[in-house]
């Protein structure tokens, strides 16, 4: 079983380093990122005891955190019930159930700013009468600990790394990814990228068309004292940024991945001297009849010619809005810079 999982893994993960035009510009690329983190906490899980035959694994997603944990789980012959929502691809919910998995649509849409908390409670209803193992990826240590083996090939092929650039979800990757780099270069600029209307760095909920980065509840494994910088991008930027990556560099990848090359572009540009790395989790396959569909694009509202060409720099979370803001995190705790925020407005 352990010789079967690892090469299921090997086909699944594969992490590549790709140059993305620029010399000092490259990504970290996975073919299925979340397929780590599915396998560290299934694994442990076992291991422990928690998880045995009859164990039903249970798991609030709508994205490749939902097909990693598929995967995993067909390979164990395990029960696997995921909690999603409308924003579930009808592709990819066609391949978790292919897999063996029981996806389960709560009545929830992206217009509704606490969709994260509705397929919780339904998560923990179903909880009360089975014996399930909640996976938890945003409070789980072993998501964020499932990063090392990417990391050190990161390493192991660029030599050294002074910027990363990552999307934040539930933290996993990126603290992840980081903690292990900076034990070999302790000074490496780490940059996350949310979205408006996330939770994850000090604004309000609400609605946000923008899936796969982002948050309506504040994860455990968001570790905020990691970030230097932070940047919010729109829909609409990170949206039309998959085609702009795929012009510029001829790489089909999902808008989470071109929202992490739009802002490691602009490091690339102002810091000619930086080796900067952005990490791409996931491929454009999901995306074919949205995003890279023109039509799609054009009656949903995501339109060109309300592009913005760089961040505006903001001083505190609540004033980023439009379509790019950035902010000076300095390695802070949320709690930090909201005590110094409020100390300012004091003053």
């Amino acid at each position: 079983m352990t010789e079967t999982l690892t090469h299921i893994i090997d086909v699944h993960a594969p992490v590549k380093v790709v140059p993305l035009g620029a010399e000092n510009l490259v990504a970290l690329d996975f073919r299925l990122m979340k397929i780590f983190p599915a396998y560290n906490i299934i694994k442990a899980g076992r291991l422990s005891g928690r998880i045995n035959a009859g164990t039903t694994i249970v798991e609030t997603s709508s994205g490749t955190m939902a097909l990693g944990l598929a995967i995993v789980c067909k390979s164990y012959g395990l029960k696997l019930r995921i909690f999603g929502d409308p924003a579930i691809e009808p592709p990819l919910r066609r391949t978790m159930e292919a897999l063996g998995a029981d996806v389960v649509i709560v009545e929830a849409s992206a217009s509704d700013g606490n969709v994260q908390q509705l397929r919780k409670q339904a998560l923990l209803k179903f909880m009360e009468s089975t014996n399930a193992y909640w996976a938890r990826q945003y409070d789980n240590l072993d998501n964020g600990l499932a990063y090392s083996r990417p990391a050190a090939e990161a390493i192991r092929q660029l030599g050294r790394i002074d910027i990363l650039v990552a999307t934040v979800g539930s933290g996993g990757s990126s603290c992840g990814l980081s903690h292990y780099i900076r034990a070999f270069f302790p000074e490496m600029t780490l940059v996350g990228v949310d979205t408006f209307n996330s939770v994850l760095f000090g604004q309000l909920p609400g609605p946000r068309d923008f899936r796969g980065l982002g948050n309506s509840i504040l994860p455990g494994n968001l570790d905020h004292s990691a970030f230097d910088w932070v940047h919010w991008l729109s829909a609409n930027e990170g949206f039309h940024a998959a085609s702009r990556l795929l012009h510029e560099t001829t790489l089909k990848r999902g808008p989470t991945s071109a929202a992490a090359y739009l802002v490691a572009k602009w490091y690339a540009e102002h810091f000619p001297d930086k080796l900067v790395v952005a990490v791409f989790p996931d491929d454009g396959s999901r995306y074919e009849h949205t995003v890279f569909d023109p039509l799609w694009m054009e009656t949903n509202g995501y339109r060109a010619d309300r592009l913005v060409e760089a961040p505006t720099i903001v001083e505190r979370p609540l004033q980023a809005k439009g379509g790019w803001a950035m902010m000076s995190w300095r390695r802070r705790t949320l709690a930090e810079v909201k005590t110094e925020l409020e100390n300012g407005l004091r003053s």
